[in-house]
């Protein structure tokens, strides 16, 4: 009995060590279970987090996408901003130069409106004292009218008388020339009448042809030759009437007596009448020697006319010899 108890007792200490792989297999296979289970989790944990990093990534490289299509756009709109700031320095550039004329505009203008006022202001003037010189013509002609009115009279008195005058002047041209022994003599008073007629014809016409003031002082008042004075008239009226400029070339420095400074102003008015219709532009050369006085007619180049082709050989009294009217002097 006491064996048979302890082999049963063997027994169960076999089957006990028996049981210990199965254990640690089942311990084993339990761990494996649990680090299968964990390691399951893991790769879950694991997928999850790379489908979140996937996402991520795909989100990220969507960011970049459109990060480099702002940045395109953003150059493309800086190099239209560029383009668009250089043509507006242009612009600007132009505006200042614009600007810089439009001052000098303004500076010419300011200077060209103090040019204008200062004109306008001496045009004023000037207009203030042709007022005044128009109505003292106005007051000198309205005297002059009066005065040609209150001698009216007068003078066709004198025209009376110098054509009386002019006749008995033509008596003595076409009288036989005598010796000058032979010649009676001429009273003075007849002398004296006929040049005061003369030089009051001579005046008349000044104040009609040639005076720009009729009622200004007459030509004699000067004091010179009354013959040199009657002549250079004749020439002036010639030119306002007729139009040939014939100029006074006076070589006699002493005065003519008044029988000499009336024979050649009738001498010189002839002439000139005669003249004046051949000879538009010359010279009428008054020059004297021991016998007479000399008449010369010259055109402008300093050619002589030829007298007796226009008066034939004889003048107011006068003989022509060549270019010269010789008129016996005192």
């Amino acid at each position: 009995m006491p064996d048979g108890g302890g082999s049963t007792s063997r027994r169960r200490g076999l089957a006990n060590v028996a049981d210990v792989p199965v254990v640690i297999l089942a311990v084993a296979l339990g761990v494996a279970v649990l680090v299968a289970v964990a390691a399951l989790l893991r790769v879950r944990t694991l997928s999850r987090h790379r489908a979140e990093m996937a996402g991520r990534a795909d989100g990220a490289e969507a960011k970049v996408v459109a990060g480099l299509e702002r940045e395109s756009a953003l150059e493309e709109r800086h190099r239209a901003l560029a383009a668009e700031r250089t043509a507006l320095e242009s612009h600007i550039e132009a505006l200042e130069a614009e600007c810089d004329q439009l001052r000098q505009s303004i500076v010419d203008g300011s200077e060209s409106r103090a040019r204008l006022t200062e004109e306008v202001a001496r045009l004023g003037t000037d207009l203030a004292h042709a007022r005044d010189a128009a109505r003292e013509s106005d007051a000198a002609a309205v005297a002059a009218v009066a005065q040609c009115d209150a001698t009216g009279q007068e003078l066709l008195a004198v025209r009376q008388e110098l054509e009386t005058a002019r006749a008995e002047l033509e008596a003595v041209r076409t009288r036989p020339v005598v010796d000058d022994s032979e010649r009676p003599p001429v009273a003075p008073e007849l002398v004296e009448g006929l040049w005061a007629l003369e030089r009051a014809r001579t005046e008349r016409t000044w104040r009609q042809s040639v005076a720009l003031d009729p009622a200004a002082s007459g030509p004699f008042e000067s004091g010179a030759d009354p013959a040199r004075v009657s002549v250079e008239v004749e020439l002036a009226a010639l030119r306002e009437d007729v139009g040939s400029v014939v100029e006074a070339d006076w070589r006699i420095e002493s005065p003519l007596a008044d029988a000499d400074g009336l024979l050649v102003v009738r001498a010189a008015q002839e002439l000139l009448a005669v003249a004046s219709r051949t000879v538009e532009d010359g010279v009428l050369v008054v020059d004297r020697d021991a016998e007479a006085v000399v008449l010369t007619l010259r055109h402008a180049d300093g050619t002589p006319v030829a007298l007796g082709e226009l008066v034939g050989d004889s003048l107011a009294g006068g003989r022509v010899d060549g270019a010269d009217l010789r008129l016996p002097a005192s």
